[in-house]
């Protein structure tokens, strides 16, 4: 007998819920599964029986006893599928190209690599992925980061690849590799990976200030699990602030900061303004700029104008990297289609 569409739906919930669970641990029990999902452990019994029919879950070696009767162990299957994480990017170590990491189920990298390329264009990138995909059958998502601006049908408004601007990758390679993609710009992703990367339990809220000494800066916030994008997803674009040295070009301002004349200037005013609008819990102020500052340098000039009981924890972290490629790996990772059960 067919279910219903609020049965099935139902159970898709407690599926990707069972899900959650085994992405927070390496392995659990079925007690502990239920308890963390809120089933039963009759229905627990039931969709992780159908899970493991599919190749989702594995089922363990017993846990050892410690007193009581020896409890199963259950674990998601690394390779059920893979996720293709990658983002365009130009800095002023590795130059221009594309940032390349394949990941299995469970978050372990398989494969990573850095692609130079003097430019990036729409085949560039849709050749990338077709390739990494045929060489790895398992890719069945992937995360595409853009240092720019995305709408909310993932096409490319604004990039500093101006070649990208107006393709739609999710449009360009979804229906033709048979694969989930999502694009977002690189706030997002990096927003979100410093959420999940720092994630205790507690929801909380977060706010990333990234100040390269190349390119424009942007912020992405996080709050409560959700990353803050905005109706037209212009939120974040800081070049668009009403900077100290407003009289200034947007070129200039930025020359002023690449030589380190205006940097806590332009950082305070931007985490001032967050602060205001946001009042985050953190707000951690990234790229290669501030590597001529210091926390305490922001919080006074922060101090000029917010009360010092609402000022946030704020933490110096230059190098993104591994925070941008958790976000895309995550973000994919929860847009995966699971589609057999």
């Amino acid at each position: 007998m067919a279910e219903s569409g609020s049965t099935a739906s139902v159970k898709q919930n407690n599926i990707a819920a069972i899900r959650a669970a085994l992405y927070r641990a390496d392995f659990a029990t079925k007690k502990e599964i239920a308890a963390r999902c809120g089933l039963s452990l009759a229905a627990c019994t039931a969709l992780l029986a159908e899970m493991i029919a599919d190749g989702q879950v594995q089922e363990l070696a017993f846990a050892a006893p410690n007193g009581g009767r020896p409890a199963r162990r259950f674990a998601l299957n690394p390779d059920y599928a893979h996720i293709l994480c990658l983002y365009t990017d130009n800095n002023a170590t590795d130059g221009a190209g594309i940032a390349l990491r394949v990941c299995d189920l469970t978050g372990r990298v398989r494969t990573e690599k850095f692609c130079p390329l003097s430019d990036i264009l729409p085949d560039d990138l849709t050749a990338l992925v077709s390739e990494t995909a045929a060489k790895d059958p398992l890719i069945r998502a992937a995360g595409i980061g853009i240092a720019g601006v995305t709408d909310h049908g993932g096409r490319i408004t604004a990039g500093s690849f101006h070649g990208l601007n107006g393709f739609n990758p999710r449009a360009a390679l979804e229906e033709k590799l048979g694969i989930t993609v999502i694009t977002e710009n690189d706030m997002f992703f990096t927003s979100y990976g410093f959420y999940t990367r720092n994630f205790t339990g507690r929801p909380y809220s977060l706010s990333v200030l990234y100040w390269p000494s190349h390119k424009c800066a942007g912020a992405g916030t996080v709050v409560n699990g959700q990353v803050i994008v905005g109706s037209t997803k212009y939120a974040g674009e800081l070049v668009s602030l009403p900077f100290p040295s407003a009289s200034l070009s947007k070129d200039e301002s930025l020359a002023r900061m690449i030589r380190g004349e205006e940097t806590v200037p332009l950082m305070g005013t931007a985490a001032t303004c967050t602060i205001a609008l946001i009042n985050p819990d953190i707000i951690y102020l990234t790229g290669t700029a501030t590597l001529n500052i210091r926390e305490r340098d922001i919080i006074d000039y922060c101090k000029q104008t917010i009360p010092e009981n609402h000022l946030p924890e704020f933490r110096i972290q230059a190098d993104i990297h591994e925070e941008y490629m958790t976000g895309i790996f995550e973000t994919a990772r929860r847009k995966l289609r699971f589609n057999r059960l």
